[in-house]
């Protein structure tokens, strides 16, 4: 099985440029917070031309995402191409989420691990990090038979969620809470988007339930975990090489890893656990998407 990246790769100028500028000292807390760098991404890729071509009404996407840009954030109604599904954005917030899901196809299946996700062979999907569901979305179009679980701790994603969701008429099974390895409370930094995360050493947050998410993985086809350094500790967990998973796709980051580059500390940790990794795909800001899989979710 290949495990060369079925994306394509940015262009290496623009890349190389931002990497120098963001391990400047002064420039890299303020360049690597999640609102710089989305709006940094929005900026340099006007990604929000590609994602409105996403839809049926690709210039009322335009010029709400510029209004929401420009004044305030708003919310959308639109109806994506080809498979017709309702989805509710709020512009000025949320367009790096559905460009990276609509557009880019950031978690379509890629090479062989697709032989293990078919249409008819998905009946769980565990949505780790659900911001505001646009994967929990997105999934239920490609395996609608599936039962969708969604975690999310932030209340202000949480109930944009349950708009995009009602708004869209899809099902899930969301769960109030961040993903751990124990059962408890933890201090979060929300109000983020999708930057929320388990607050860090000196950082100020609130609290919010935990659960222990060892006890959820068990007969999942596939595990989708975004939690913004949060993932560390559950790779670290020796729970992780028994647990019943078929393929896992995850966003790795710099934060919390226990050695750099992220994305070889994250290989290194699911090929302990016994699964196979490969199809990785960095971005400029050194996290990016890595996925793992066990040909029989039995194994392990």
């Amino acid at each position: 099985m290949s495990n060369r990246s079925p994306y394509p790769s940015p262009a290496p100028g623009t890349m190389n440029r931002l990497r120098r500028v963001a391990r400047a000292p002064r420039l890299a807390p303020v360049l690597l917070h999640p609102r710089v760098r989305h709006v940094v991404a929005r900026a340099l890729a006007l990604r929000f031309l590609a994602a409105a071509r996403q839809t049926t009404d690709p210039l009322d996407f335009v010029r709400a995402e510029l209004l929401g840009q420009a004044v305030r954030p708003r919310q959308g109604l639109h109806t994506l191409r080809g498979s017709g599904q309702r989805i509710l954005v709020t512009h000025g917030r949320d367009l790096e989420a559905f460009y990276e899901l609509f557009h880019r196809g950031e978690y379509v299946p890629p090479g062989d691990v697709a032989s293990l996700l078919g249409p008819h062979q998905v009946s769980t999907v565990l949505d780790i990090g659900a911001n505001v569901g646009m994967f929990s979305i997105w999934a239920s179009t490609r395996w609608p038979q599936a039962r969708i679980v969604a975690f999310e701790p932030d209340p202000s994603n949480v109930a944009t969620m349950r708009d995009c969701l009602a708004a869209s008429g899809v099902t899930v099974d969301l769960v109030e809470a961040a993903a751990g390895t124990q059962d408890g409370e933890v201090t979060f930094a929300g109000d983020l988007g999708g930057g929320s995360h388990v607050a860090r050493p000196g950082e100020a947050g609130f609290s919010v339930p935990m659960v222990d998410i060892f006890d959820h993985l068990d007969g999942a086809d596939l595990v989708k975990i975004d939690i913004e350094g949060g993932e560390w500790p559950i790779l670290a967990d020796p729970r992780l090489a028994h647990a019943k998973v078929r393929v896992l796709a995850m966003e790795y980051h710099r934060v919390g890893a226990p050695f750099l580059p992220a994305l070889d500390a994250a290989r290194a940790a699911l090929e302990g656990a016994g699964f196979t990794t490969g199809f990785a795909r960095p971005n400029e800001w050194g996290h990016g998407i890595l996925w793992a899989w066990r040909p029989d979710p039995a194994e392990g």
